[in-house]
């Protein structure tokens, strides 16, 4: 490999940065998509709290960043809805719709089927590897309020938002239209174009891409990390939570103000699983699965705050990426992970650690074939058993 192939200007070249905080190489990192002829590269967000384990806290103080930039730009006297984008997004915009004072709904999408509901439409995001979104929510919601913002963790060119306001137009909503992205990549064509149509655009970081076609120089491949599959007797506790659920995340909800909604969430988890708290010091790794990230983030923090223990976060994601030892490279281990939610799915784990104890805090009964892959894999690198408590909210 090129000595600086992974640097980040081989990719993009950056026009603005505002975060006070964090530089464009803390939050970005170059990766390498598996088997996509659409691009070689992926952006990956060590931040984000999605494929590398990340402290909580760091990642809201990103959030917060960009939160402060919506506000700033925004009128506070515009009913807003805010829309986080599934996979890599909900948990971005469900803190921005906690901190924005005129927010009146938030919705996120998601590729989940919800029995008994109507979505309120499809779209199709069509860079991604999973294309199909759906949204489902109060219609009316969209109908009435003044401006949608919508919330993403990059954006390329901004097609995939002339889509969803395309889909929306149909059902009769009239809107002004935002976007809040920590990255934004949009081209002068791109932005042009969103400035013609009044899309106000938010962001951490400005810049373009400068070759769509540049491949990643990892000459092979490395393989899934291999680990045995074992037996367990999983800690599987279900929490009644009137804060966080399944149908409640994916289905549309007025916000709740960011610090009740954490000492709520933490009281209600924290009561019901007294025997599994953490001591002082150890290390904690609370994971979230695929859409489900905010309400694990939280609980990550707090019990940070709460029991004096380091913690990291990230989630299992459908998003596949190749992994590498080279020096610099962001992924460098991928454990293959039955979905949670649907046992014929595939889904991944990035970077696992050795830690004291593991919180998998999720928004379903887990599949059978999701335990025994992400205890087993946990297993192989050091953690033991007892230490792996799955958290299912149930509303």
């Amino acid at each position: 490999m090129k000595k600086n192939m992974l640097s980040l200007s081989n990719y993009v070249t950056i026009f603005e940065n505002h975060s006070q905080h964090f530089s464009p190489t803390d939050v970005v990192k170059i990766c390498k998509r598996m088997n996509n002829p659409k691009r070689d590269f992926l952006f990956v967000n060590p931040l984000q709290g999605k494929h590398i384990p990340v402290n909580p806290s760091k990642a809201f103080s990103l959030f917060e960043e960009l939160t402060q930039e919506v506000v700033k730009g925004t009128n506070k006297t515009e009913k807003t809805v805010v829309i986080g984008f599934a996979e890599t997004a909900t948990a971005i915009g469900n803190y921005l719709a906690s901190h924005l004072p005129n927010c009146i709904y938030y919705m996120q999408t998601t590729r989940e089927i919800l029995r008994n509901k109507t979505p309120v439409l499809e779209f199709k995001e069509e860079h991604s590897h999973a294309t199909e979104q759906l949204l489902y929510g109060d219609i009316h919601r969209l109908q009435e309020c003044d401006r949608i913002i919508f919330v993403d963790d990059e954006i390329s060119t901004g097609n995939t938002i002339l889509n969803f306001i395309h889909e929306l137009e149909k059902i009769n909503v009239h809107a002004d239209y935002g976007v809040a992205s920590i990255l934004n990549w949009q081209n002068q064509e791109w932005a042009t174009k969103f400035s013609n149509l009044k899309i106000s655009t938010f962001c951490l970081v400005r810049g373009k891409i400068t070759n769509l076609k540049a491949i990643v120089p990892i000459s092979t491949s490395y393989l899934d990390t291999a680990f045995v599959k074992v037996r367990c007797n999983p800690n599987v506790i279900e929490i009644p939570c009137d804060v966080s659920s399944f149908s409640k995340e994916r289905i549309g909800f007025i916000p709740h103000d960011f610090k009740m909604f954490s000492h709520t969430l933490y009281s209600q988890i924290a009561t019901q699983i007294t025997n599994y708290l953490p001591k002082n010091n150890e290390n904690i790794l609370v994971l979230g699965t695929e859409e489900c990230m905010f309400s694990p983030m939280v609980f990550g923090k707090m019990l940070a705050e709460k029991q004096h223990v380091n913690v990291c976060c990230h989630a299992t994601t459908r998003s596949p990426i190749e992994t590498s030892t080279l020096k610099d490279y962001a992924i460098q281990y991928r454990y293959p992970i039955t979905s949670c939610y649907n046992k014929e799915r595939k889904t991944y784990i990035y970077n696992l650690q050795k830690y004291d104890r593991i919180y998998i805090v999720t928004d379903v009964i887990p599949t059978e074939e999701f335990i025994i892959d992400i205890s087993s894999a946990l297993v192989s690198t050091g953690c033991k058993l007892e230490t792996i408590v799955f958290i299912v909210l149930k509303g």
